[in-house]
C-alpha cells in the first residue's frame, strides 16, 4: 500500500514493521485521461496547455509528494513503526521477485488483443515516466 493511504487507514497500528522505497511508491504520479475522440477534437492550443500544465504540476508536485515522504515516514517513527527504507539492491530484487514487467507485457498483449493500438508503445511512455521521477 503507498505510504500515505497506510497511514491514513493507520496500517502501522496493525503492522508496525514497514519497508518503504521512493522507487516503489507510486505518490509521483496521477494519471488523468481523456477519450481519444475528445483530445482529437481539441484544439492544438488546447493540447498545448494541457500538456504545459501537466508538466509544470509534475515539477512541482515532484518536490511536495518527496518531502512530505520523508515527514511520512516520521510520523510513522513517532507513532510507533518501525521503518526501514529498502537499498537499491533490495529494490531490483522486489522488482525482479515480482515479475512486474512480465505482468505489465502480459496486460498489453491482452490490451492489443482487444483491438487497442500501441499498447506497447503507450507502455513504454508511462515506465519512461516513472524512471524519471524516480530519479
Amino acid at each position: 500500500v503507498n505510504m500515505d493511504s497506510g497511514y491514513d487507514l493507520k496500517a502501522h497500528e496493525a503492522a508496525p514493521n514497514i519497508l518503504v522505497s521512493k522507487d516503489l511508491w507510486l505518490g509521483h504520479v496521477y494519471l488523468l485521461v481523456m477519450n481519444r475522440n475528445t483530445w482529437s477534437g481539441l484544439a492544438k492550443e488546447d493540447k498545448e496547455a494541457i500538456q504545459r500544465a501537466a508538466e509544470i504540476a509534475y515539477q512541482a508536485l515532484g518536490a511536495v509528494m518527496s518531502s512530505s515522504f520523508d515527514s511520512q515516514i516520521e510520523n510513522l517513527e513517532k507513532d510507533g513503526a518501525k521503518v526501514r527504507i529498502l537499498t537499491p539492491e533490495e529494490v531490483e530484487q522486489w522488482k525482479a521477485a515480482t515479475h512486474y514487467t512480465g505482468i505489465q507485457s502480459a496486460w498489453v498483449k491482452e490490451q492489443e488483443s482487444k483491438g487497442l493500438k500501441n499498447m506497447a508503445a503507450v507502455m513504454e511512455k508511462v515506465r519512461a515516466i516513472m524512471n524519471n521521477l524516480i530519479q
